[in-house]
């Protein structure tokens, strides 16, 4: 049989650590709105880099075909839509950017009200150290 491990975690030291997250949650809930914005000026000039690789004539044409659904809609009445496939060389094209992951407002506050309270637990306790089933309640946040 394995031996097991025992780890011994300062009361003080999780309540820095859940401060730490508390305090990026709260930055990350703070500036996703920046985040977005900044990552769909970065789809703005990735398309524009693809228009211009199909522009100066990188691409090939592998497939198009008429969008028949598209044009019942009232913004499209006369004009016709098609669904294009492209293909570009590989390496010609930048790097796509990654959307940021969202941070719901429930989950966010949720989160600030679950580390808040261990926080709170935390610093009312004179046990130098925490029990196993305080940091297993506690280790999803840091």
């Amino acid at each position: 049989m394995g031996k097991s491990l025992q780890v011994k975690v300062k009361t003080g030291v999780l309540v820095k650590a859940l401060e730490e997250a508390k305090a990026t949650r709260d930055k990350r809930y703070a500036s996703q709105e920046q985040e977005q914005a900044k990552y769909e000026k970065a789809v703005e000039a990735y398309n524009l880099a693809v228009l211009k690789l199909i522009k100066a004539g990188k691409g090939t044409v592998e497939e198009a075909s008429r969008n028949e659904w598209h044009e019942r809609h009232n913004k499209t009445k006369g004009k016709t839509a098609f669904s294009v496939t492209l293909l570009l060389p590989s390496g010609s094209l930048p790097d796509e950017p990654k959307q940021p992951e969202a941070y719901a407002k429930w989950t966010y506050e949720r989160d600030i009200e679950e580390i808040s309270n261990a926080i709170r637990v935390l610093k009312l306790t004179d046990q130098e150290f925490v029990n196993a089933s305080t940091m297993a309640s506690v280790s999803k946040f840091l």
